[in-house]
């Protein structure tokens, strides 16, 4: 059993109290990963060290630690969807409900971003928030300052007294509630390995290929899924560029019958991208964007996050 698995046998995840009944702001489709996003946030570290038994803590000292240094956030009501990294000085999650989502994140400076506009205060978690718009838009963002942390919560709704509303639900927890909370779908650094080849099974590989490495931050397993399925068709791209290029595209054409991909489809757009290139490669389609004079060999890099 994976650690992370073990981990929540041993601690459950932790039901937050009942909500007050709201209205919660539309939904966001999540975008193809590795492109650009709402929120950018650094590389980080999570180290969740599995104890023995003995004397009852579910959690290791160093991942306590490190909880304990993060702002550890709920949102009443909401389930935590999204853990794609984080640790004591940035992270990034994502909360849903009914259809929707929040997403909220931290980092150890004040980005900030010109192009909001203030539209209220509020009071988040206990701290002063200041709240803005993106012109035109129904797109809110509110920003404080969690102890050493500034966090950021991004979301839409019909009115700022809408967003206000979510915002007033978020609440701090203490360090082992908070990592009993993680979904399911983050895995953590020494799982990488084994969940990349699992993803692998019913692919065809490119010459040479190499499966990406594991890193030292906890993925969320649609992100960690782009990474593995981008190694592979960027790979092919490679190949049907500079070698064998009937082996390329025949692989490439069979792509949606990959699972990886067929998991994936369900939640994002990322096999959508890449589907659109195995037809460009094939010559049944354009690349995405469909412009003029737009070629595979000038954007799958940037598109597919090779």
């Amino acid at each position: 059993m994976p650690d992370l698995d073990l981990l929540r046998t041993l601690a459950p995840p932790v039901e937050p109290p009942p909500p007050r009944a709201f209205t919660p702001p539309p939904a966001r489709g999540r975008r193809p990963v590795l492109l650009a996003t709402p929120i950018a946030v650094g590389a980080v570290i999570l180290a969740v060290v599995l104890t023995q038994l003995g004397g009852g803590q579910p959690f290791a000292e160093a991942a306590i630690r490190a909880a304990q240094a993060s702002p550890r956030l709920l949102v009443n009501g909401w389930k935590v969807t999204r853990v794609d990294e984080w640790d004591a000085g940035t992270g990034e999650m994502t909360f849903a409900r009914d259809g929707r989502s929040v997403e909220v994140s931290w980092t150890a400076v004040d980005n900030g971003n010109k192009d909001l506009v203030r539209v209220a205060g509020a009071e988040v978690a206990g701290a002063d928030a200041w709240v803005g718009r993106y012109p035109g838009s129904t797109d809110y963002v509110a920003r404080w300052r969690q102890g050493d942390a500034f966090v950021q919560a991004r979301g839409d709704a019909a009115t700022p007294a809408a967003f206000i509303d979510v915002l007033e639900r978020i609440y701090q927890v203490g360090a082992e509630d908070w990592l009993a909370a993680l979904p399911a779908t983050a895995v953590e650094p020494k799982a990488q390995a084994a969940a990349a080849s699992q993803m692998l099974m019913g692919i065809p590989l490119p010459p040479g290929f190499k499966t990406p490495p594991a890193t030292d931050e906890t993925r969320d397993r649609y992100q960690l899924g782009a990474k593995v399925a981008g190694a592979v068709v960027c790979g092919w791209i490679e190949e049907w560029l500079h070698g064998d290029t009937a082996a390329a595209a025949r692989a490439l054409a069979g792509s949606r019958s990959w699972p990886l991909l067929q998991d994936m489809n369900a939640e994002g757009d990322y096999p959508e991208v890449v589907w659109q290139y195995a037809d460009a490669i094939n010559g049944k389609g354009d690349v995405p964007g469909g412009k003029l004079g737009l070629s595979v060999d000038g954007t799958y890099r940037e598109a597919l996050g090779c």
